[in-house]
């Protein structure tokens, strides 16, 4: 078997954009030409204990954490702001889970920010929807504040037996391009990938929430496949039914000659991102946020660590050509 030679790429990559992480942030020009994107990783609190008055306390504090980070994405240029997995319940699944409508209040209160900031959005919420049916689901809210697309899940971890199992693969139009959703563990299996490409999909968005080892120097190699010089050497990986098939070794963006904008859950609120008052206990989630190009490398990220004490908040921006 071939190996593949993208990690290295990936790990080069990764240290020269470190060494610019200090970089205060710079406001970003709005241009037709261009999309300003910003991925935030966001720690989010839990909405599924047996107190529904406790849940509903935690979810309004997620949303405040929200308008806070739009607030200040807006105010630098940003134009597409998107948040990790579930950000809006918390990623933590049990019977006791608040579940949400996406035309609920509380979806409400994100579309009223997008439309005053004038700015696309992605969030993630635990939704029940008209028929009763749980999943989760990722919407992005247009300037005016309305959805203009949705993704659910399709391969499932530990929402297994919460949530039902989603086989769409949608693209949807973000300032005149287009853009599809994979939600984590979907992103292990190219074919989601390439059914969103198919659909004409320019930016791949993927939010996350992944512990892999508590590190963001974890969750980078657990999507390492997605970086680096396309290799299309054929390699088995693990599909969501636990059966084996054939996808490229790496490089799966290159492959795929698109954008890619991926994100994480927090362990650590970011003490210069004005965090809530208390207490902030290590959650165990990785952090990271990533930005790739079309050409495999990378063009933003939170910096690299094996320590579990740097998973706090991170914000990473870049403004996507389009047309190109």
């Amino acid at each position: 078997m071939k190996r593949p030679i993208f990690p290295l790429a990936f790990c080069l990559a990764a240290s020269a954009y470190a060494q610019n992480a200090s970089t205060p942030p710079v406001t970003m020009e709005k241009k037709p030409s261009q999309l300003n994107v910003a991925v935030v990783s966001m720690k989010s609190v839990y909405s599924d204990s047996p107190d529904a008055a406790e849940n509903a306390k935690n979810i309004q504090a997620n949303i405040s954490r929200h308008l806070y980070f739009i607030d200040k994405l807006a105010a630098q240029g940003a134009e597409f702001i998107g948040f990790p997995e579930a950000s809006i319940n918390g990623y933590h699944y049990s019977p006791n889970m608040t579940w949400l409508k996406l035309d609920g209040p509380e979806m409400e209160a994100i579309k009223k920010k997008a439309r005053e900031k004038s700015v696309y959005v992605g969030v993630g919420i635990a939704e029940v929807d008209p028929e009763g049916k749980h999943w989760e689901a990722q919407a992005v809210i247009g300037p005016d504040g309305k959805i203009v697309g949705v993704q659910r899940k399709s391969w499932l971890t530990k929402e297994k037996g919460f949530i039902e199992s989603s086989t769409d693969h949608n693209v949807f139009g973000v300032k005149g391009t287009k853009m599809g959703i994979t939600i984590c563990a979907d992103g292990t299996d190219f074919r989601n990938l390439k059914a969103l490409t198919d659909g004409g999909a320019k930016i791949i968005y993927a939010p996350h929430a992944n512990t892999t080892g508590g590190t963001t120097e974890g969750w980078y190699k657990f999507r390492s496949r997605w970086v680096g010089p396309f290799d299309e050497t054929a390699t088995p990986s693990k599909v969501a039914d636990d059966s084996m098939v054939d996808m490229p070794a790496g490089g799966w963006i290159a492959g795929l000659k698109v954008y890619a904008i991926l994100n994480n859950h927090a362990g650590l609120f970011n003490p210069d991102f004005s965090p809530p008052a208390g207490e902030d206990k290590l959650a165990g989630w990785a952090s990271g946020t990533l930005i790739i190009g079309p050409d495999g490398v990378i063009l933003a990220q939170k910096p690299s660590s094996n320590s579990k004490t740097d998973t706090a908040e991170f914000i990473s921006t870049y403004s996507i050509p389009l047309g190109s």
